[in-house]
């Protein structure tokens, strides 16, 4: 009976949260989209759509692991035709210094990236990534430097910190319905503040040897930083988390349709603040990455991630209505992003050119993902 119960209770959401859609837009492709999204709480059994064995985590069709829209192979020609041109016309493009340098901006920008797609998976933005990672940095920083704190702990307490920073975030955005733009918009002035206050505007350089060898020393070849290995294990935990576990498919389910994922029994205030910490966390893995390549705390660090952390999941894929996500398609348009401005480099091409490269890049990722949704919504109704 309770089955039973269960079942009336996620079909009477799926069709108001039809209904809804059909007065709102009369898209055939969303109702059948939404519809099975209040299926999604059918936990660990086996459906009549999905003859999985017990225990997997079942995938939604209204909150996919992977997007319609994932131009990844696109992108990975792209950058491999600008290493061909920078090669030739650039100024020691593909010498094992710049590709050591390369490999650095690659992890670090990877998991600025990570960052903000979580977020934007659910539906949401984080405008304090940069912030998150100002205020981990320094107070790691002062542990494992002047504190005298040992390493590993400093680096533990500077992670759990940033999912605190992000934590908080999400619950104020629960609590106040001002939204995630308003509520990370004010809560990256106020963690820029408090960063500057605390350290005066003053680095901190006395960073443990370890940690900056880490940042500084090449891992192969010469050519391959360190820094590779956290962004490999972050972008492996994500894999894992979406394809996997049943905590990643209700993010997807909440950035697909929050209202039908609320009615089919997911907890939908817990995964936003859960994914704001996940966001908070890979903001401290980040500032802690470059915090050893560049071996100094910056309380200046993360004023210009806010660009890049959009870049690399919209490039990549991820829409920004959420409910997708495009791990690989991230992967390939932080390479193109920073070959580029790599490219730009060995060109000798001033510093505020490569941001309005990546502005017009972010631009056009947005038009692309919004033209080819366009196309699929009128295939949907031709095809409904």
């Amino acid at each position: 009976m309770h089955r039973a119960h269960g079942r009336a209770v996620r079909q009477v959401a799926a069709d108001s949260e039809a209904a809804d859609r059909r007065r709102a837009a009369g898209d055939t492709g969303e109702r059948r989209e939404i519809s099975r999204t209040g299926l999604a709480s059918r936990r660990h059994h086996a459906s009549d759509h999905d003859d999985r064995p017990a225990g997997a985590a079942l995938p939604l069709s209204g909150a996919r692991a992977v997007p319609a829209f994932s131009p990844a192979l696109g992108l990975l020609l792209l950058s491999a035709a600008s290493w061909a041109i920078y090669a030739r016309i650039g100024e020691g493009f593909l010498s094992s210094f710049n590709l050591f340098t390369l490999s650095q901006l690659l992890a670090e920008t990877a998991v600025i990236g990570a960052a903000q797609l979580v977020v934007v998976a659910i539906g949401q933005l984080n405008l304090a990534v940069g912030a998150v990672g100002a205020i981990t940095v320094m107070s790691t920083g002062w542990l494992a430097g002047p504190a005298g704190m040992p390493l590993v702990p400093a680096l533990l307490i500077g992670v759990v910190e940033g999912a605190a920073c992000g934590a908080l975030m999400g619950w104020l955005e629960r609590l106040t319905g001002l939204g995630s733009f308003i509520v990370t918009l004010a809560m990256a002035s106020i963690y820029t503040g408090l960063v500057l206050i605390a350290s005066g505007g003053a680095a901190v350089s006395a960073l443990p040897q370890a940690l900056t060898d880490f940042g500084a020393n090449p891992l192969v070849l010469q050519s391959l930083s360190w820094l590779v290995v956290p962004a490999a294990i972050v972008f492996g935990g994500l894999w894992i988390l979406y394809r996997r576990t049943r905590s990643g498919w209700q993010m997807l389910a909440v950035g697909a349709s929050e209202r039908a994922a609320t009615l089919s029994g997911v907890p939908t205030g817990r995964v936003v603040v859960t994914t704001f910490a996940l966001s908070g966390a890979l903001s401290a893995v980040a500032a802690i990455m470059e915090m050893a390549r560049v071996a100094s705390a910056l309380p200046s660090l993360g004023t210009d991630w806010l660009l890049l952390s959009f870049i690399v999941p919209v490039l990549g894929g991820t829409a920004l209505r959420g409910g997708a996500v495009a791990l690989g398609g991230a992967l390939a348009a932080t390479l193109f992003v920073v070959s580029i401005n790599s490219g730009l480099v060995s060109l000798g091409v001033n510093a505020y050119w490569q941001e309005f490269a990546q502005a017009v890049v972010l631009l056009l990722a947005i038009l692309a993902e919004r033209t080819a949704r366009g196309a699929r919504r009128g295939r949907a109704i031709h095809a409904g």
